[in-house]
């Protein structure tokens, strides 16, 4: 297969690596983790290792450790599970953070500036009487990174708890922000679809899924011993391979970014702001996103036109209408996300097949 995919903040493929960590528990030890048996011990021993390797990884106590089904489901647990009477949340978070917020008996959302940052003297006067604030680290459509040292300043001098969806920030940048709770998912990060996990610092959680005593009771059901060694090991390898990883996806985004910039009538997503490495948003004049998207597929590149969880509506992105886009102009968006795998070639082949692309499908639009 010679396609060129640049779709990896939908979803990563699996590491050989992690694979291979994750196969004894596929197979031999295969065991029920709250047996007492020996099978059952031993895969046990599997889910406390993997959480203690998370927990080092994010600087907590493996207590503090919640393995979930992936993002969304963390992203609930850690909204809902406070039981907020007020959330505070931004304009432009993904839709798991939003549908849950949205639950609460309050929900006010902070718009952002025009480069998509985050309005901080807006979430100042929004935070006095709110019981919970959950804000991002890096937006999945536009790659803004939002400055949580500030937020988690804010929340603290409003008594106010910081959740913190890092979904689309493991692995592109540092986890060296404040939160009291972070959510995070492993297929994001080359590892297993259906795994993810919260990590809570000293907040009350109620969980939501109601059973058994698995996660100290705070989410039921038999554990999913391969897929929760297959967040850890997804975390691990993640964090140790950003530092290098980083200045080389953002060289490739880059030079993709001076491309799509040489075409008339292109707007490149928080160009003012600081972005995470991996994700190029650009809107281009005269043209419908859906029909870029097409026409990039049948020359072998993978793109999207926003959020994986939104594909299919017609609808434009609501992140580039808070940005302040017309409609027009944000239905002619596409997103580019690239991940370890993509080389120097793949991004020159993108370059060179972008020009003709957005052409005719301005001609498209235009008849």
């Amino acid at each position: 297969m010679n396609a060129v995919y640049l779709d990896a903040n939908a979803t990563t493929p699996l590491s050989r690596e992690v694979m291979a960590e994750m196969t004894p528990a596929l197979a031999e030890l295969f065991a029920n983790p709250s047996s007492v048996h020996k099978p059952g011990q031993d895969a046990r021993a599997l889910v406390d290792t993997a959480r203690e390797r998370c927990a080092r990884t994010l600087g907590c106590a493996p207590r503090e450790i919640i393995f979930t089904s992936g993002g969304t489901e963390s992203d609930a647990l850690g909204i809902l599970g406070s039981q907020p009477r007020k959330v505070v949340t931004s304009a432009v978070e993904h839709p798991a953070v939003l549908g849950a917020c949205a639950k609460a008996p309050e929900c006010v959302r902070v718009p952002v500036l025009a480069s998509g940052e985050l309005d901080l003297e807006a979430l100042r006067r929004a935070l006095p009487f709110a019981s919970l604030c959950s804000i991002m680290a890096a937006n999945n459509e536009t790659g803004v990174i939002f400055p949580l040292r500030e937020v988690a300043a804010l929340c603290h001098d409003a008594g106010v708890p910081l959740h913190v969806d890092a979904v689309q920030a493991a692995g592109k940048m540092p986890l060296d922000f404040p939160w009291d709770s972070i959510s995070l998912s492993a297929h994001k990060i080359e590892g297993p679809k259906g795994a993810g996990l919260l990590a809570v610092r000293g907040m009350k959680l109620e969980g939501l899924q109601r059973g058994g005593h698995q996660e100290q009771g705070r989410r039921a059901g038999t554990e999913n011993v391969a897929g929760i060694v297959g967040m850890s090991a997804a975390l691990h390898r993640a964090s140790q391979a950003q530092p290098l990883l980083e200045p080389r996806l953002r060289a490739l985004r880059d030079k993709l970014e001076a491309a799509a910039r040489e075409i008339p009538g292109a707007h490149v997503a928080g160009r003012a702001a600081s972005r995470i490495c991996n994700t190029l948003n650009v809107a281009f004049e005269g043209c419908e996103g859906e029909t870029l998207l097409a026409a990039l597929d049948l020359e072998g590149i993978a793109v999207s036109t926003g959020s994986a969880c939104s594909s299919g509506t017609l609808e434009p992105s609501p992140v580039l209408l808070a940005m302040g886009y017309s409609s027009e102009l944000a239905r002619g968006a596409i997103r580019f996300s690239l991940w370890s795998g993509n080389t120097e070639e793949q991004i020159d082949r993108a370059c060179r097949v972008l020009p003709g692309v957005v052409s005719r499908a301005r001609g498209s639009f235009k008849t």
